[in-house]
């Protein structure tokens, strides 16, 4: 198995590769959830302060990242990986996964 930080890197890759309105799209709170891990895995903990009342997304994010208290970022980093695969191994395997896993190859090599 590769190491936390290049099991993550992969991870990251293949969400920001999903296609904004293919077969396969998380949903807005699954994404919010990699958000924070993301963030929580570059940065740390929340450190900046809760945007405004207009700001909707601003303030999804924000609780999204904050919620994660002190979380290690190792730990987030490990979460952010078994997130995308429990999304992957709860898809339909019909010929449209099958072509995603092709493409998801190098991602599997690197976290199993």
């Amino acid at each position: 198995m590769a190491a936390p930080k290049a099991r993550f890197d992969a991870a990251v890759k293949v969400i920001q590769s999903l296609p904004k309105n293919g077969s396969i799209t998380p949903s807005h709170e699954t994404m919010l959830t990699f958000y924070g891990y993301y963030k929580q895995a570059t940065i740390g903990p929340c450190d900046i302060s809760r945007p405004g009342f207009w700001d909707v997304v601003g303030k999804a994010k924000w609780e999204a990242w904050n919620r994660l208290g002190n979380m290690p970022k190792e730990e987030a980093m490990d979460n952010y990986v078994d997130t995308l695969k429990k999304i992957i191994e709860a898809l339909p395997q019909d010929k449209e996964m099958q072509d995603f896993m092709h493409v998801l190859g190098p991602f599997y090599e690197l976290v199993d």
